[in-house]
């Protein structure tokens, strides 16, 4: 990740371009909810000789699970300063599969007929600095988002045919990558409703990581509201760090949201 991240730091600074000036004064926005995600996917650990593609569901028995997200965010008047926005996501997942092929990664080969558990760890921080270019009954935003990984994936297991021998591999998911942020909203007249949608994307040569939100909510008295929609997250790595991969993340999402 470290071609992607120094890379990703040189073409983002080419989207901090002049801003439009909002008539936010100051706003503070919070939320956060409960995600329901299918996991697909495979990876190859290319720093083991000989290894093949391990897919997440058919090898490793992981296939979705829930998650949650929670997010605050400053918009203030200031022109010069952009806003900013922090937000974290859970997501992990466990499983216990028989294999019915051999699968290797993390320095170790499980065996056929082995039953190994499984646990991925996709959490994420993203600290978001971003412009509104419009904000009226159309609001657009746009910045870069930091994101940072601090997750793994790991399996333990034991030999079919050699019980007391215990296997144990581990792939870090541990990694720090810039992305360009844009978002947009609709709010209906009236109603209190809303259409929105909201990217983040880095792509440098075959390797890409994308994460898009598209949502309907409504928005109460007192600030209060609900939100519901899709999220898509994928990465794509081609010899990154040894690593082979092409994970997506698809689901929906509800959440509670405050704007005062």
């Amino acid at each position: 990740m470290k071609k992607m991240t120094t890379t990703g730091i040189l073409g983002l600074g080419l989207a901090l371009s002049p801003p439009s000036y909002s008539d936010t004064l100051f706003g503070i926005y919070a939320g956060g909810g409960s995600i329901n995600y299918n996991l697909s996917g495979d990876f190859t650990d290319l720093s083991q000789a000989g290894a093949g593609s391990v897919d997440l569901e058919q090898n490793l028995g992981l296939s979705g699970d829930r998650g949650n997200y929670i997010y605050i965010a400053l918009e203030h008047g200031i022109p010069i300063l952009p806003n900013i926005k922090l937000a974290h996501s859970d997501i992990q997942e466990s499983a216990t599969n028989t294999l019915s092929e051999n699968i290797s990664f993390g320095g170790t080969t499980f065996p056929i007929g082995s039953i190994i558990a499984t646990n991925i760890d996709f959490s994420h921080t993203d600290l978001t600095l971003y412009y509104e270019i419009l904000d009226n009954w159309i609001s657009l935003d746009a910045g870069f988002t930091i994101r940072t990984f601090d997750g793994e994936l790991s399996a333990f297991g034991r030999h079919p045919l050699l019980p007391g021998i215990s296997l144990n591999a581990n792939e870090d998911l541990d990694f720090t990558a810039p992305l360009l942020y844009g978002k947009a909203r609709f709010d209906l007249p009236v109603t209190g409703l809303y259409l929105g949608a909201e990217v983040n994307w880095i792509g440098i040569g075959d390797a890409q990581l994308y994460d898009a939100w598209a949502h309907v909510g409504y928005v109460f008295g007192f600030g209060l509201g609900l939100e519901a929609g899709m999220r898509n997250l994928g990465m794509e790595l081609d010899d990154v760090e040894d690593l082979d991969a092409d994970i997506d993340l698809k689901g929906t999402y509800i959440a509670a949201t405050f704007h005062f």
